[in-house]
Formats: C-alpha cells, sequence, structure tokens
C-alpha cells in the first residue's frame, strides 16, 4: 500500500487522516482509492496491491494526471465536478477506452461554510460494475473530510482575524485581510480598493511563504501608485495582511464604482525618457503586445507612417520611395512599422536614416529582439532609444489595470467581477493586448449593468484552474518551459537540452504544471 505524504493545501491536511483509515480498511480488497483537487488533478492515491499500483501507472493514473471532462469525458473523477453530486461510472460507461476496465464511485468534497468544491474522493475496482456497497463507504468518508475542513477553516480565520486586528497601519493607509475563503478591511480599503485591486493582492499573496514579509508598488486600479506591505499569516492556509498606502497622498482616492482617469501605464517612464533622450528608437515586443500604441505616443500626432510588410505589394522601389519622399518633408518623425519584414537590399537605406544627424526622427517597431534575424537585429541596435515591451503573459499583476483602460475606450462604464479577472490571468494571451480587448469587447455584448462576469467571457477563458493556483516560481518555471518548447518548436529533446534537464523530468513538470504535450 502506497500513501504519499503532503501537507502543503487544506484539503490535503483534512483528507489525510481519513485517507489513512480507508488504507487500512480496504488491505488486500483490490480497490484504488483517488483523492482529486478542485481541478480534477489527482493529488493522492492509496492502492492495496503492487500489481493494482502499476495497472493504475500504466492507465496513466498517477499524481499529477487531471481527470476532469474536458480531458477525459465521463468518469468518476471528472464528472461530479459538473454536477456536484456522487457518481457512479462502470466500466462500459467509461469515456475512455483504456479506463473500461475499471468501476468506480466518486464523490464531491464540499467546504461546508463555502459550498465550493474542493476535490473528489473516489474508489475504484478492476471489474466491469461497482459494489453497491462503495456509495456509503465513501460518503461516509466524505463528511468526515468535509468535517475536518470546517474545523480546519475556522480555526485558520481566527488566526487571520486576529492578526487583522492586531496590526495598526498608519493614518490614512489601507488595511486587509485576504485569506482562502474571508476579506476583512477597515474603511479605508472599502473606499479605496475595488475588486480588481484584491485580485491582484491575491495574486501576491499566493507567492509569500508562511511568514514570509515583503514590500511591493503597485498601481491600483484607480489610478494611484501605491505601496504594499505584505505579511503572510501563519496557520492561516495562505492568508495575509495587507497595508495599502497610497504615494500620492494629496489625490483624493476614487470610491469604488467612479469612473477615474486612466493611470499612465507602466512604460510611460521608459517612454518620458525616451522621447527626452531625442534619435531614433525601436519599440519591439510581440504582435498585438501594443508597439503601434508605444509608437505612436513618442511619434505625436503628426507623424508619417509606413509599413515594411507592404512591400509585398508596392515592390521595395516604390516603399523606398515613399521613405525619400517622408524625409524630405517637415515632418517631426517617420514611423516604420515592422521593421521585421524588411528586405535585406532595403536595410542599408534604413541605416543611413538612423546614423543620420538630421531629418525627421526615425521610430521602429518589431518583434523582440530574439526573434529577429542577425541583420534586422543590427539595424535595431544602432538606435539610441530602446523599449522592449513584456508580453501579456508576464504582465499578470497588471492585467487588471490594462483591461480597465481598454474597458475605458468602451461606450458605458464597465467593471469585472473579481472571478472573471481570475480567468483572465489565468489565459496565455497568445495574441496579447489585441486578444484580451477582443475578448473584453465579445464579453461586454452579453453583460448586463455595466459588470462583466465570468459567464460572460468566451468559453475558451472561462477557466480558472490552469494556472491560478502555481505560485510565482512554479509560473517562472512553467514560462521557461514554454518557452523553451517554443523555441524548439515542440521538440522534447531539444527542449529539455536547452533547459539541462532529463527527458523525463521535462515530462514530469510539464504534467505537474499543466503544460499541454
Amino acid at each position: 500500500m502506497t500513501i504519499d505524504f503532503d501537507n502543503d493545501s487544506r484539503l490535503l491536511r483534512s483528507a489525510m487522516p481519513v485517507l489513512e483509515e480507508l488504507g487500512r480498511e480496504i488491505a488486500g480488497a483490490g480497490l484504488c482509492l483517488l483523492l482529486t483537487d478542485r481541478d480534477g488533478r489527482v493529488v493522492r492515491r492509496v492502492v492495496d496491491s503492487k500489481v493494482f499500483a502499476r495497472r493504475a501507472d500504466d492507465l496513466g493514473i498517477v499524481s499529477g494526471a487531471r481527470f476532469n471532462e474536458d480531458t477525459v469525458g465521463t468518469s468518476s473523477l471528472g464528472t461530479p465536478l459538473e454536477v456536484r453530486h456522487g457518481v457512479v461510472v462502470n466500466g462500459p460507461e467509461h469515456f475512455l477506452e483504456q479506463l473500461r476496465a475499471l468501476s468506480c464511485y466518486g464523490s464531491p468534497i464540499i467546504h461546508p461554510a463555502t459550498g465550493r468544491v474542493e476535490g473528489i474522493l473516489d474508489l475504484t475496482v478492476e471489474d466491469q460494475r461497482a459494489d453497491p456497497l462503495f456509495i456509503p463507504f465513501v460518503d461516509r468518508a466524505v463528511r468526515e473530510i468535509e468535517r475536518r475542513l470546517l474545523d480546519g477553516s475556522k480555526v485558520s480565520q481566527q488566526r487571520l482575524v486576529a492578526a487583522f486586528q492586531g496590526t495598526m497601519p498608519p493614518p490614512h493607509a489601507a488595511l486587509a485581510a485576504i485569506g482562502t475563503d474571508m476579506l476583512l478591511q477597515n474603511n479605508v480599503a472599502a473606499n479605496l480598493l475595488s475588486s480588481t485591486d484584491y485580485v491582484l493582492l491575491r495574486e501576491s499573496a499566493s507567492e509569500l511563504r508562511p511568514g514570509e514579509r515583503r514590500r511591493i508598488n503597485i498601481e491600483l486600479a484607480c489610478g494611484e501608485a501605491a505601496r504594499v506591505e505584505a505579511e503572510s499569516v501563519v496557520g492561516s492556509e495562505g492568508g495575509a495582511i495587507f497595508v495599502v498606502v497610497p504615494l500620492l497622498p494629496d489625490v483624493v482616492p476614487v470610491p469604488r464604482g467612479v469612473r477615474a482617469s486612466a493611470a499612465p501605464p507602466r512604460l510611460s517612464v521608459e517612454m518620458t525618457g525616451v522621447i527626452r533622450l531625442g534619435g531614433p528608437v525601436a519599440v519591439c515586443g510581440e504582435p498585438g503586445s501594443g508597439r503601434t500604441t508605444v509608437a505612436r505616443e513618442i511619434a505625436g500626432e503628426a507623424a508619417l507612417w509606413l509599413d515594411a510588410s507592404d512591400i509585398t505589394q508596392s515592390g521595395e522601389a516604390h516603399w523606398l520611395n515613399q521613405l525619400t519622399d517622408a524625409v524630405s518633408t517637415s515632418t517631426s518623425a517617420i514611423v516604420v512599422e515592422h521593421v521585421d519584414a524588411l528586405p535585406e537590399s532595403t536595410l542599408p537605406a534604413v541605416t543611413r536614416l538612423i546614423d543620420g544627424d538630421r531629418g525627421p526622427r526615425l521610430i521602429l517597431t518589431s518583434r523582440q529582439l530574439d526573434d529577429l534575424p542577425p541583420s534586422i537585429a543590427a539595424v535595431i541596435v544602432r538606435c539610441e532609444g530602446r523599449i522592449d515591451i513584456p508580453p501579456l503573459r508576464r504582465r499578470r499583476l497588471e492585467l487588471g489595470v490594462i483591461a480597465g483602460r481598454i474597458l475605458s475606450e468602451f461606450e458605458g462604464t464597465w467593471e469585472l467581477t473579481p472571478d472573471a479577472l481570475a480567468a483572465l490571468c489565468a489565459a496565455d494571451w497568445p495574441g496579447n493586448l489585441s486578444e484580451l480587448a477582443s475578448a473584453l469587447r465579445t464579453a461586454s455584448l452579453t453583460a448586463t449593468s455595466g459588470r462583466i462576469g465570468l459567464r460572460n467571457l468566451p468559453a475558451r477563458y472561462q477557466h480558472t484552474g490552469r494556472i491560478t493556483h502555481l505560485g510565482g516560481r512554479e509560473r517562472a518555471e512553467r514560462q521557461a518551459i514554454i518557452d523553451a518548447l517554443n523555441n524548439a518548436s515542440g521538440n522534447k529533446v531539444h527542449a529539455a537540452r536547452e533547459l539541462g534537464i532529463s527527458r523525463s523530468t521535462l515530462y514530469s513538470r510539464m504534467k505537474a504544471l499543466r503544460i499541454p504535450s
């Protein structure tokens, strides 16, 4: 019998004593107990024999494997997550062929205080039908786990409340305590912080180690910069205390529900420096990351615009004549978009314009420097100023503010609910800002009362479980693996070599970090 111990989560702390007792009760009965989290991921397995354990391994029933309905269809691990009650699935009823030799009963573990499904407890046997006695056996264990969840929740909440009451914030500072199932705030926080800010603070709390203190600067949804003192509360199951001090004390906080003017983007400091510097500028980033918007801010409204991708239709000679004509005008700036599409033969003309001391200022836009051929990269690095725009997937803590700016351009007043923002934070955004704007525009068509909720988002963005439960270091590791796979065009051998790990380790981490294979 194998029971893997891990006491990092509330579900596991509550379930482990029950699993140990059940493990003794099923010894020698040819059964397998499985515990999944709310995402359908197997987090514990109790098997009563080595033979059954090897069989389960062969079928992929291992820690970290996901059995939600979207992944495997009908099963006693995924279906109860959707229907919120116990489900018996006999062998032929499984959607996946390899699972049809198994029959099982799974029951959802529902937190008594929050009503949220925390996971699934499942009992499986190698047979064409499940024993009817599985139902009372599993349901009794589920009730005991739920009782332990409630008891543990009460203790953790008490510790968070005590920490909140024992914290004395400076005058005019917001104080908030955020736990898994509760939120406490003082009057300043109630007026200053929005639901968007609380999602950002929850993200920060997930990255804190027990007892760790951290100071960060953030941009609030109301447009103010603020300093945040964050402290994890030991024994509160991921709870943390936040003291939020606005860095602009002369600005009156904007209460929730009142539209504020958009705050300057984080890139504004770099943009201001580049504008003051003068000279040619390169704006680099992934497609859809906002290169054109940044270039327009730097160039001004009177700039002339050329697009290197037009060369395929107009021809090199015509395009170079347009560039020459633009240089001879009195315009203050010329923007050349998609420089990465320039043919080799046009590069000397662009290089001369960069190196020239007179004439309009040149602003170039292109993909990120590491993604450019050497000849184009050599042109980009000649620019005196360069702004590298990070992709949206690396700006999750800013996503609420970014989404707010996009929504402010829509007709009417719009607000994202916390669950909608959490779902947006979980997406990968290969299309960056353009994709986000499209998703928000689509969501606004079905939303009412100016509130965009989870159900209003397009279906592919309605999943919050894939990334949001990962900590900061796990997200960084996940992104490094994704980047290595992209660089290797999906070749896992080459990706593992780039990362300096074995192929088996790569597969293991991909499964644990929910990276599609």
